[in-house]
């Protein structure tokens, strides 16, 4: 450890003597109240949402949602939606009426009927939007695909891209050619998920039209050709270097008037180790880089006044099984698995500051689960704390025996197969290690097996595995239980291990299909009492039937300085929650609000 911290200062040292030679400092920052981060843009800037590398992590700054959703608390906050209402498969959106584009030009549903057709011509998606009007200047309605998921409607409100991508006096010229190509690519796309062939002919009218929009809008430079980037949102940038990045506050934002913070300030993002060493000697007030266990035992050493909050990234690292082999479709192997494992030691050596995966095995995140898992369900389910002479009872029950230290099947097969792991990913592998060892230990006999770079996928998806260590539950893009059971039981998982879910399954309330119970979840998203009530089900059956058993919550380490500034969250504080997919959203949630200020 003191080796590791001599090195952090000799770096400290170094950074300091790069920063003076290029006279990049931030010391000029501080006649102002700002707001100093860490990201990647491209460079030369060019403003443009749909050119290379769009624009950065400016992203969540200039573009507004029209709600933000706290998945902590199911709460949805109103952005650039004052209100919405939900009528079957049709979404209205009340817009703000002091919305205002930094320009000055007033935030109409226009704009929002502009950007849909535009984001649907420039990458072919979301066809689950059928058709977007404007009912009048303030109001737009969505109306989705009859195949399109009553979830896509949280996509809708939550996703950056929805709402104010493309203001429509700056992208006016393509209005038409971007509504041609958008309607064009989404009668193929549904004429072809109904199974009807769509014509040669059309095909290459379709690839002609989309790709001469492509060529004429990527290389469309607003910062260049306007000298300034229109945003609708807080901040729009003002200054870009390869090295810096200024974002000034927009006077027109609706909540300019509770913003204290006058400008976002980004250094680029080059290296994990000059980030968290810029967090730690105060040049940074926030970022999310990997640290060493060590460095963040020594924080309140280094620097006092730098703090983290582990925030779940809304997906779990878990043991998966190819339940084409026999092996693993006996639910007693699975369960004996399930007790043995010392998950608490596995997420130590992994990712240290993983969420534990708890003792039930619910398909629920586990820092989720107290919202969404009664303690009445929970009472009827199997507690996984670990106890190897449980597992051993199991399979002493079910026929299994042990000789030598090595278990056998009842058909009196050694219990032996290969755990497969990503070798890229290297915490995957140090929990693939530490698995190996416990199995070894208890007496199967079991290998490691290092998946090659860029063979994930084929691996997995051909089947041409044992056991594997993959993301298990995972609730991205809609953070609620049934994008972890759509994964589970329909989705990725399902597809890549064989689980039997259209099979019925025991639970207190009778026989029931994971994959039909899915489906009525889907369908009942918005109903919340039914909803629940299916998430009961769905809950049992996955803790008792175990189509994987979780090793940890994979988290986002936030680490966030209180020297310059005042209002940072409570510990508790469900926004927290809002971090993970853009953590930029969390920031300027709290300073658009004056939450987050300058002391």
């Amino acid at each position: 450890m003191k080796k590791t911290l001599i090195k952090i200062f000799a770096f400290f040292m170094s950074l300091t003597l790069i920063f003076s030679s290029f006279n990049i400092t931030f010391a000029a920052t501080k006649k102002t109240s700002d707001l100093r981060l860490a990201s990647d843009w491209p460079y030369p800037f060019h403003g443009n949402p749909f050119g290379p590398g769009a624009v950065g992590g400016a992203w969540w700054f200039v573009y507004e949602p029209f709600a933000y959703y706290i998945p902590q608390t199911g709460q949805y906050i109103p952005r650039l939606a004052e209100k919405w209402t939900i009528n079957g498969n049709k979404l209205t959106v009340y817009l703000r009426k002091n919305a205002k584009w930094s320009d000055g030009k007033a935030f109409t549903a226009q704009d929002v009927v502009n950007t849909v057709a535009f984001i649907q011509a420039m990458w072919q998606w979301p066809y689950e939007i059928q058709t977007v009007r404007a009912i009048n200047p303030n109001t737009v309605e969505f109306t989705l695909w009859k195949d399109a998921p009553a979830s896509f409607m949280h996509t809708i409100l939550t996703d950056g891209a929805m709402g104010s991508l493309v203001p429509y006096h700056v992208y006016s010229k393509w209005n038409a050619q971007a509504r041609q190509v958008a309607e064009l690519g989404k009668k193929i796309f549904y004429d072809t998920q109904a199974g009807k062939a769509v014509s040669d002919e059309t095909k290459k009218q379709y690839e002609k039209l989309s790709s001469a929009l492509r060529d004429q809008v990527n290389k469309f430079s607003p910062y260049k050709t306007l000298k300034r980037m229109p945003v609708v949102g807080a901040y729009e940038p003002t200054k870009i270097i390869q090295s810096e990045m200024i974002l000034s506050k927009n006077k027109y934002h609706w909540l300019a008037n509770k913003n204290t913070t006058e400008r976002v300030v980004f250094r680029r993002w080059s290296s994990n180790e000059f980030v968290w060493a810029s967090l730690v000697s105060g040049e940074l007030d926030a970022a999310h880089p990997n640290m060493p266990k060590d460095v963040v035992e020594q924080l309140k050493f280094i620097n006092p006044n730098l703090n983290v909050k582990a925030v779940s990234d809304l997906s779990e690292i878990a043991l998966v099984f190819n339940f084409n082999n026999k092996l693993f479709k006996d639910i007693n192997l699975r369960k004996a698995i399930a007790y043995l494992l010392e998950k608490n030691k596995v997420k130590d050596v992994s990712v240290w500051q993983a969420n534990a995966a708890g003792q039930y095995y619910t398909g629920v995140l586990s820092s989720m689960q107290s919202k969404w898992v009664n303690s009445t369900t929970l009472s009827k389910m199997t507690k996984y704390a670990t106890n190897t002479a449980s597992a051993e009872n199991i399979l002493k029950k079910a026929g299994y025996t042990k000789k030598n230290n090595q278990w056998y099947t009842p058909s009196n097969e050694p219990v032996e197969f290969v755990l497969s792991v990503y070798g890229p990913h290297n915490d995957w592998v140090l929990a693939a290690r530490e698995v190996v060892q416990q199995f070894n230990k208890f007496g199967f006999k079991v290998e490691m097996k290092l998946i090659p770079d860029g063979m994930r996928d084929q691996v997995m998806r051909s089947g041409d595995y044992e056991c594997a260590i993959e993301f298990g539950s995972a609730w991205w893009g809609y953070p609620h239980p049934m994008t972890g059971y759509s994964r589970l039981y329909q989705g990725d998982i399902a597809n890549i291990t064989a689980f039997p879910s259209k099979e019925k399954f025991n639970t207190p309330w009778g026989q029931y299909s994971p994959y039909d119970l899915v489906n009525e979840l889907k369908d009942n998203i918005n109903n919340s009492k039914k909803a629940t009530e299916i998430i009961q089900k769905l809950a049992y059956i996955t803790n008792e039937y175990l189509p994987v058993v979780p090793l940890f919550e994979k988290v986002l380490p936030i680490y966030y300085s209180s020297a310059r500034l005042t209002g940072w969250p409570s510990a508790q504080d469900g926004r927290w929650s809002l971090a993970p997919g853009g953590i930029e959203r969390l920031y300027n949630l709290l300073i658009t609000e004056g939450v987050l200020k300058s002391k």
